[in-house]
């Protein structure tokens, strides 16, 4: 047993070092090209250092857009500045602020943004501004080292749980490449990526608090839910939305419509508490939005859910099913948050670490019908990327380029 278990650290040592070794080598050159040359020899090979090498490449490609990516946009919806211009600002100026950490969180701190926008960190939401404090200081408020670490915790931690989730329970590679793909280009808003940088950090801890509910390590999951509250305060009611479904979901309830009517009716209770609260301490908060995101989008993931759901109920049962239930429990969540036009961009955003629970259901019952899975494969990954070339035209942010000019690595 130990000998084994010697030997299977060493194998992932060594699969480490090959990641990180062609990840600077040949990703970060030209991280297009490298990561769909990965994703077919994950299919072909299934090894998955090549998974890893994927979603790394790109990664690495979002990295570089963003850090072309203007800080102030002004579109039709944006009028009113956004995250990146705040929190950039704020980055460059903890690299020489005069005063000692505590005082970021003093009510007389105030850190004026362009027109007197203002960023005061909050004592309630330590985990982000700490980061922006304590590095900023260390790399002397450098951009790109902020833009590529910013960037690659939003997307890198749901990679990786996606993809060890599915690889747990012995799903076909294939299945597994189709719902990363959809995951890296069409669930995550990479148009808003930038316009809520706190609250996509959060929905990162987020995913790794599902992962251990998930494999039922509940100290670890609320270690990684606090987090997440404490990175953004808006997490606390999907935290409260986990805590429902995993009591309904290890009740000694059989029947699983049963499980589900709580699940409903929880979180719908739940919703209207929140909101309840959010109404009562409303604040003059400002709107942003992006094109990216809007009705037509919103109108392809009702299509997206309505057919997961046909796809679910045609399914056979399986371990996977667990995550069934916090899919639903989120979509009744935002579904309520839609009642106010700020928390729904907010709860909105949250939904990119989930929709890829219901397209399981969606891509497995389309492998069932057919056996050119390799040739389904090809066609979603020409139609997700077209879909996100698609939403980067329309977005009111300028990228300095297309999706297509960073194929190869652009310099600064």
């Amino acid at each position: 047993m130990i000998e084994n278990s010697g030997l299977q650290s060493i194998h992932v040592q060594k699969r480490t070092l090959f990641i990180v070794l062609f990840s600077m080598l040949f990703s970060i050159q030209a991280p297009f090209y490298i990561g769909v040359v990965s994703l077919f020899l994950y299919v072909i090979t299934k090894k998955s250092e090549w998974m890893y090498i994927f979603f790394i490449s790109f990664i690495l490609l979002f990295c570089n857009m963003n850090l072309n990516k203007e800080i102030w946009a002004f579109g039709d919806f944006l009028g009113v500045g956004n995250d990146l211009g705040w929190y950039s600002t704020q980055w460059f100026s903890f690299a020489e602020y005069p005063h000692g950490y505590m005082s970021i969180f003093d009510s007389d701190f105030v850190m004026f943004i362009n027109d007197g926008f203002l960023v005061q960190p909050k004592i309630t939401e330590p985990v982000y501004h700490s980061f922006s404090y304590f590095f900023s200081r260390l790399t002397d408020g450098n951009y790109i080292f902020y833009t590529y670490f910013i960037t690659t915790f939003i997307y890198l931690p749901a990679c990786i749980v996606i993809y060890k989730i599915l690889e747990s329970e012995k799903v076909d590679a294939i299945l597994i490449a189709l719902v990363l793909i959809f995951f890296i280009f069409f669930s995550m808003k990479f148009t808003n990526m930038f316009n809520m940088i706190r609250h996509y950090c959060s929905g990162s801890f987020l995913i790794i608090t599902l992962y251990f509910i998930y494999f039922d390590r509940v100290k670890w999951a609320i270690f990684f839910g606090v987090i997440a509250i404490l990175t953004h305060n808006a997490a606390v009611v999907v935290c409260a939305i986990y805590g429902l479904v995993y009591l309904i979901e290890r009740s000694p309830i059989k029947s699983d419509y049963k499980k589900l009517l709580g699940v409903v009716l929880g979180a719908s209770c739940l919703s209207i508490a929140y909101l309840a609260v959010y109404f009562l301490t409303f604040t003059n908060y400002e709107e942003l939005d992006d094109r990216g995101s809007g009705l037509l989008f919103k109108f392809l993931d009702l299509i997206i859910v309505t057919l997961s759901i046909f796809a679910y109920s045609s399914t056979k049962k399986s371990k996977l099913d667990k995550l069934w239930f916090y899919y639903i429990a989120v979509i009744i969540l935002i579904s309520f948050m839609h009642l106010t036009s700020f928390l729904q961009l907010r709860y909105y955003a949250y939904f990119d670490y989930f929709r890829w629970i219901g397209i399981i259901y969606i891509f497995n019952a389309l492998m069932r019908v057919t056996k050119y899975h390799f040739l389904l494969l090809i066609v979603a990954l020409c139609g997700f990327l077209f879909f996100l070339w698609l939403r980067i035209s329309i977005s009111d942010f300028d990228f300095d380029g297309m999706f297509h000019n960073y194929f190869l690595l652009r310099y600064v």
